[in-house]
């Protein structure tokens, strides 16, 4: 332990000398750091190694120890829309955790933006080394697009696949979620589907409702689209309680299955259902996106899509590390996942096999 500290301790020292050597040049060797701190060739040797580990030297045999890139810490800023969200706290934890595995490498910022802002003109003004963007939902012009494209600053679109621009992207498997869910209702047999798209619309969540209403169709089975009129900066939760609310009492109930776009709206679908005097899953199945928190303490607890966030990233702080780190140049950070269904209680078994049972 004792060991473990000093090393971390001269590790921290190291890496602000490294403000002093341009990369290429050669660095102190391991001789020369035992005198010049006072500690012990296994303490160097542990610090060393750290630096190593992220880049920043390269020990040459028969030649020495040599600067890879200065100390000087590489900024990363996440631009978020403003609006209370679970999943974008998640993603951003995720982050500054991955990051913070690379010791004083990085500076991570959160930027939360008005979702009226020109986006764009935000990120040709940011003085970050590497930007993130969680997009505000609404859909990208072509113009948006060309001036993203078009920035000088290495900059990753969250939730979009964007690499056949070339512009570095995240993409969290959306269609095939949907897909998922709309299999899973199947296979349990129900036949009448709805969806409740309760999230700003970015490509995301439009893939989301795509894959399920294909899906669905595809296999025979209804699928209706209730629409939430959402625009970014509503309140989802309220959204989605609005209008399943409305349209249970335009249409009542002509579904057995629900799927919600997003774990932390479902809560507004669970209360439209009940209040409609609707049981989960007696009446009705629901079945979420994202895995949220607190989707075990739902009552019942929700089957959901997971979209693995804590996956993407680790993936992602990977990828800009080779970026920036010059591991790997000019490369194109291109990551797609696959989510996986989380089965719990929300969702009610109509198959004959079943009934028979029951």
């Amino acid at each position: 332990m004792l060991l473990q500290q000093r090393a971390e301790q001269l590790y921290e020292q190291l890496d602000r000398e490294l403000l002093n050597f341009t990369p290429g040049s050669r660095f102190y060797s391991a001789r020369q750091l035992v005198l010049r701190y006072g500690v012990s060739s296994r303490v160097v040797n542990a610090a060393l190694k750290q630096l190593e580990k992220r880049g920043a030297i390269e020990t040459r045999a028969q030649s020495g120890i040599f600067v890879l890139q200065s100390g000087a810490r590489r900024r990363i800023t996440l631009f978020q829309p403003d609006w209370p969200s679970e999943s974008q706290k998640r993603i951003a934890n995720s982050l500054r955790s991955e990051l913070a595995a690379f010791g004083l490498c990085y500076d991570f910022t959160i930027v939360l933006y008005d979702y009226q802002q020109d986006i764009p003109s935000l990120l040709e003004n940011s003085t970050a080394d590497l930007n993130i963007v969680h997009w505000s939902g609404s859909r990208l012009s072509r113009e948006e697009l060309r001036r993203v494209a078009a920035l000088e600053t290495p900059t990753v679109m969250l939730w979009y696949d964007l690499a056949c621009a070339s512009i570095h992207s995240v993409s969290a498997g959306g269609e095939y979620g949907g897909m998922l869910a709309a299999a899973c209702l199947l296979k349990k047999g129900h036949r009448k589907l709805a969806v409740l798209p309760s999230e700003p619309h970015n490509q995301d969540v439009r893939k989301r409702v795509g894959g399920f209403v294909d899906t669905a169709r595809l296999f025979g089975a209804e699928a209706t689209v209730i629409d939430c009129d959402i625009h970014p900066g509503d309140f989802s939760m309220t959204r989605a309680h609005d209008a399943l609310a409305a349209h249970l009492q335009k249409s009542g109930c002509d579904f057995t299955a629900l799927f919600v776009v997003s774990d932390e709206s479902t809560q507004g679908a669970f209360a439209a259902l009940t209040e409609a005097g609707l049981s989960i899953p007696g009446d009705v199945s629901v079945i979420g996106y994202g895995n949220a928190l607190n989707s075990t303490y739902f009552t019942p607890p929700l089957t959901t899509i997971d979209g693995h966030n804590e996956e993407c990233a680790r993936r992602l702080v990977a990828a800009i590390h080779e970026l920036l780190s010059g591991t790997r140049k000019d490369f194109l950070i291109d990551i797609r996942v696959k989510p996986i269904l989380i089965e719990r209680s929300s969702v009610r078994d109509l198959t004959p096999d079943k009934k028979k049972k029951n």
